[in-house]
Parts: C-alpha cells; sequence; structure tokens
C-alpha cells in the first residue's frame, strides 16, 4: 500500500514539474498561439517601479506567459468552450449558426447601430464632390468600391438577430450620395449578395471574415473592369485559369478561427483556389492606381495583381500606412507630401468593407479638402465627430453610451462632440473666430432656433445663415 502511495505520489510530483521541466528545456514541441504577443521580464528596476508595483506586475505576467505548456492548456480550454458552449476566447469574434463566425464590427454595421446620421455624411459627401471635381481638371479619376461584408452577405446565421425591416445603415447613406453626386461608385457588397445563391464556390468562408480566395479573385475581376472603363489608359484583363478544389484552408481563409486557438479547425465546405494571369499590355499604357483601403486589400497586393494590373503598387492602409513600401520599412502618409503623391495618379479607388463604411475613407478626403481649400470655415461639429470616429476607443465608448442612453449614434455623437468641444473651451485652445461662433450657435438650441428663423426671413439656408453671424460675431470680438 505504501509503495502504491510513493508511485502514485511520484506520478502527481512528475505532473506538477512538467510545465517546469518544459519552459527550461522546450523538450516537447508545443504550437505557440496565434496572435499572441508574450511578455517578456522586465530589463530595469529601480525603486520607482518597485514602489509603484509596475515591476512585479511585469514580472508576474511573463511568468505566467512562459509557463510550460500554456498555449496548449489554452487550447484546450478554448475548445472545450467552442465545442460545449459555442464561445470564441478571441476579441470580438462572435459564434453564429451552423458553424458561422463574425466580427462584431460587421455585425453591428449590418445592423444600423453605427450610423453617423445624415447630417455627417451630406457634409463628407459634399467635401468629397468638391475633391473629386478638382481632380478631375487634372484629369485623375476617383471612385468609391464598396468591398463586401460577411454579415451582409449572411445575415441568416448571425446569432440573436431579430429584425422585421432593414435599419438604416451607413452603407445606405454611402448609395444615396454617390448617386446624388454622380459618383462612380462598384458595389460589391450587392455583387456578392447576388452572387452567393450561384457562385459555385463559396464567397465568404465559414471560419474567416474577409472574402474567400476565390471571392477576392472574382472581385478584382470585375474590379479591374469598372476601373478600365474610367481611365484614359489599359488595364489588362484577368484570365481565370486552373482552379482547385481542397479541403485544406490557405491565406486567410480560417483568418478567425486561427485567432481562437482551438485545438482542431471546426468543419468547413471546400474552397476554390484559382490560378490567374493577365493579358499583355504595354507597361506605358497602363495607369497609375492608389487604393485607400483595409485588410481585404492585403489578399489583392499579396497576390501580385497591383504588379500587373496597374503602372505602379501604392496601397494605404487605412490612409496612413502607405505599402508595399512599408513591407521593408515602415512608412506613413505623414513622410510624404501628399498633394504630390495623389496628383501623379490616374485613377483613386477609396474601398472600405462593411465594417468600416463609418470610417468611409478614413481621413483621405478631409486632408484632401484642407489641401485644395485651406481659406474655407472650418466646421468644428464635422472635425470633432471626425476625430471620435477615427479613434477606435473613443468610437465604442460612444456607440455603448448611445446604447445605454436609448438615444442614436448620430446623438450621441453631437454630444460628445459639444462636450469635448466645452473642455478645449474651458482649456482656452480654441480661437474665438467665425468657426467658434458656429459650434457655438449649433449647440445652443435656443440660439439655433433664432438663426433658423433668421434664415427663413432673409430667404437663405440655416448653414449660409449661421456662417454669416460666425463671421459677423468674430469681426465685433475683433473690434474689442
Amino acid at each position: 500500500m505504501d509503495k502504491r502511495k510513493h508511485i502514485l505520489f511520484l506520478i502527481i510530483l512528475i505532473i506538477l514539474m512538467l510545465p517546469f521541466i518544459q519552459q527550461k528545456t522546450g523538450l516537447f514541441t508545443v504550437k505557440p498561439l496565434t496572435g499572441s504577443n508574450l511578455q517578456g521580464f522586465p530589463t530595469e528596476m529601480n525603486w520607482d517601479i518597485w514602489a509603484n508595483g509596475e515591476f512585479q506586475s511585469r514580472f508576474e505576467a511573463a511568468v505566467e506567459d512562459h509557463i510550460g505548456f500554456r498555449s496548449w492548456i489554452l487550447r484546450v480550454k478554448n475548445q472545450i468552450d467552442y465545442s460545449l458552449f459555442r464561445k470564441a476566447n478571441a476579441s470580438g469574434v462572435v459564434v453564429g449558426k451552423k458553424g458561422y463566425l463574425y466580427e462584431n464590427d460587421y455585425i453591428r454595421a449590418f445592423q444600423g447601430d453605427d450610423y453617423l446620421g445624415d447630417w455627417f455624411w451630406d457634409e463628407k459627401f459634399r467635401r468629397l464632390d468638391r475633391v473629386r471635381d478638382t481632380l478631375a481638371t487634372m484629369d485623375i479619376q476617383m471612385a468609391i468600391v464598396l468591398e463586401p461584408g460577411k454579415a451582409s452577405v449572411y445575415p441568416e446565421y448571425i446569432p440573436g438577430l431579430k429584425q422585421t425591416e432593414t435599419p438604416v445603415q451607413n452603407y445606405h447613406k454611402i448609395l444615396d450620395q454617390a448617386q446624388q453626386y454622380n459618383l462612380a461608385m462598384l458595389d460589391l457588397n450587392d455583387w456578392f449578395i447576388q452572387e452567393r445563391g450561384v457562385s459555385p464556390y463559396p464567397l465568404f468562408p465559414k471560419g474567416g471574415i474577409h472574402w474567400s480566395y476565390y471571392g477576392m479573385v472574382r472581385s478584382v475581376d470585375t474590379l479591374l473592369k469598372f476601373a478600365d472603363v474610367l481611365v484614359d489608359q489599359s488595364i489588362p484583363e484577368l484570365i481565370m485559369g486552373n482552379i482547385a478544389v481542397t479541403n485544406e484552408l490557405k491565406y486567410t481563409d480560417n483568418d478567425l478561427v486561427e485567432i481562437m486557438n482551438l485545438m482542431k479547425t471546426p468543419a468547413h465546405p471546400e474552397m476554390a483556389y484559382p490560378e490567374f494571369t493577365f493579358s499583355e499590355i504595354n507597361d506605358s499604357l497602363r495607369p497609375r492606381v492608389l487604393s485607400i483601403s483595409d485588410s481585404f486589400f492585403f489578399n489583392i497586393i499579396n497576390a501580385g495583381v497591383l504588379k500587373k494590373a496597374f503602372a505602379n503598387e501604392a496601397f494605404w492602409y487605412y490612409s496612413n500606412t502607405i505599402y508595399p513600401d512599408s513591407w521593408s520599412a515602415k512608412k506613413d502618409t505623414s513622410m510624404i507630401d501628399i498633394r504630390q503623391e495623389v496628383e501623379s495618379m490616374d485613377l483613386i479607388l477609396l474601398m472600405p468593407t462593411e465594417r468600416f463604411y463609418y470610417k468611409f475613407a478614413w481621413n483621405f478626403i478631409d486632408e484632401l479638402y484642407q489641401i485644395y481649400y485651406p481659406g474655407e470655415i472650418q466646421n468644428l461639429l464635422y472635425n470633432y465627430i471626425s476625430d471620435i470616429i477615427q479613434n477606435y476607443q473613443w468610437f465604442d465608448l460612444v456607440n455603448n453610451d448611445a446604447g445605454n442612453r436609448g438615444v442614436t449614434m448620430a446623438t450621441a455623437l453631437r454630444d460628445h462632440a459639444f462636450y469635448q468641444f466645452w473642455v478645449d473651451e474651458e482649456a482656452g485652445k480654441i480661437k474665438k473666430d467665425a468657426a467658434y461662433y458656429v459650434m457655438r450657435i449649433r449647440k445652443d438650441p435656443n440660439w439655433y432656433k433664432q438663426i433658423e428663423e433668421k434664415a427663413k426671413a432673409n430667404g437663405r439656408g440655416v448653414e449660409e445663415q449661421m456662417i454669416l453671424d460666425g463671421q459677423w460675431m468674430e469681426a465685433q470680438e475683433e473690434l474689442k
């Protein structure tokens, strides 16, 4: 009996020591976690970081991150949570019906919970129209290409979706404004919705959030034909070749499953991976194209499309990081002359996906607007809302506030913009010019009502009357 107790104790001791042994020796090969950034052990030590607890917390986090078999243990836990409770232990990932995976932001966009309001979109496209016209005088074309979103293409698998009518979405407002201003636009989101029922292969993977490789190639074919109509230069034709159909997932066709860090990949349909080439066209005849886009575009640039289809490779990720330059060394738009680069192009493509329709073109249009119309009175409300939109944490905070208060996102954005204006005003950061007084008018309901009445009496628009009154107030301030 004592012998068996000793053996049992020894087995338990070995089990308890295994993580330590693995940590020190790396005896067993363990697959690392996808998307994991291991905390390094602190290399500096002084009284300040010891007294405030920073050293201890960093050391503790580093110890936890380097425990032997940690990645395997977490994968087991993640697999149990997914298999038994359909829970994804990955930030923003939602497990839908029949194993379809989504991200929260796409569902939010589809449900219209991030709708910015008519006023903001009216101002955004007023600027876009003026920038488009300015570029057109230099023979530079601008076009909108709406990349698809999985929530719009496969809404029936969204968990807990109870929708009796189509919500007001940023997507619909973009369509309306593009039509109003007669802007060139390719709606790949609608194209995917129409094609999903007839496509021989999946356009979106079950376990990924980006378009499938097959869906990307089909989209590029459509995009190049669309672009060829817009420019005087010639764009090569995409020629589809052999299509390999396999159960092996490649490229981004499993990107959400990968960050869930499971023990095994969930069941999925076979995916298609077409080969393709381009028709031969003299390099001097191809256009220079700039694409303002998001992660969907990485599939396109990684597949070598830009090298073959255009005279250059230019992709500004979120209108900030410049590719392919940043493959070798980080390069962003703050390091270049934006005007010079833009004016060297023949065609500019604004390409957001469903998740980023609310960030439409990011800050690209506003930067160009400031370049081409520097003397125009600033629209502070628009600027503050834009600042919120471009800041993930701030935008999410406002979105949560809208839900908690039961108001629209547009109302919450205005409230937070007015609050930030008040904070900056109290801190003395705002010059008392016409833009300042226009913002004060917008913020004060009684003052705004007076301006409405005044505008009606004078036969003017409210915006025009606010600017005139703002300029008058600025003049009075200068007289003081």
